[in-house]
């Protein structure tokens, strides 16, 4: 780590949320660059994989293999727990962590796009929320049509498991995102903006956070 990057005491979590296509990655990867152009140390990676054993099993995830919702959600749970341990080393090293997806999508797409139980859910969600007491969570948001054309656009006729669902648990997934943003305090984008427009926003939450915990 070079001795001129800036750094913020006890590190910082960031996770970027929101329905396939409606372009948190991409937000992700322009927060990384203006952080790391400012100065600060930046540790980027998915809240679906992350390590060697959370990429293997989010192999499993996006397969079509037939299973009940339960398997999905405590996959994601699995995969979660490894990627805490990476994510408390980067902490250590004092690093601001940008992570594309987390805890709030398997509200949104286990609990309303799938139907798992929502009160073991929302317990389950908290619990592993407080294992990366995340600074900010970011919730984009688009009309479920729009972000879906993207998505496809993107993947081709290579849609994983959950690009291949039908819109209406999308939408449902949707509420599930607006539901936990109030029940969490995330911070909302409408990402249907230009990317630029997008991006100063997004940056805007970020400094914000930055600004706080500095001044602590």
């Amino acid at each position: 780590m070079s001795a001129e990057q800036k750094q913020i005491p006890g590190g910082m979590v960031i996770f970027f949320e929101g329905i396939d296509g409606v372009g948190k990655t991409t937000q992700l990867e322009l927060a990384a660059k203006a952080l790391q152009a400012e100065g600060w140390a930046v540790e980027t990676t998915r809240s679906h994989g992350g390590t060697e054993i959370g990429e293997a099993l989010r192999e499993v995830s996006l397969s079509s293999a037939a299973r009940p919702v339960e398997t999905d959600f405590h996959i994601s749970l699995a995969i979660h727990e490894a990627l805490a341990v990476k994510v408390d080393g980067c902490r250590e090293e004092n690093r601001i962590i940008l992570i594309d997806r987390g805890p709030i999508s398997m509200a949104a797409y286990q609990m309303y796009g799938d139907g798992f139980d929502m009160k073991q859910g929302w317990s389950a969600v908290e619990r592993d929320l407080a294992i990366f007491s995340p600074e900010l969570n970011i919730i984009y948001t688009a009309t479920t049509s729009i972000a879906l054309d993207r998505a496809r656009k993107r993947s081709g006729a290579k849609a994983n498991y959950f690009e291949s669902k039908p819109p209406g648990f999308f939408d449902a997934a949707q509420q599930g995102f607006m539901d936990s943003a109030e029940r969490f305090g995330a911070t909302i984008i409408d990402a249907e903006q230009p990317i630029g427009q997008v991006h100063a926003q997004t940056m805007k939450a970020i400094q914000a956070v930055v600004a706080k915990k500095r001044a602590n």
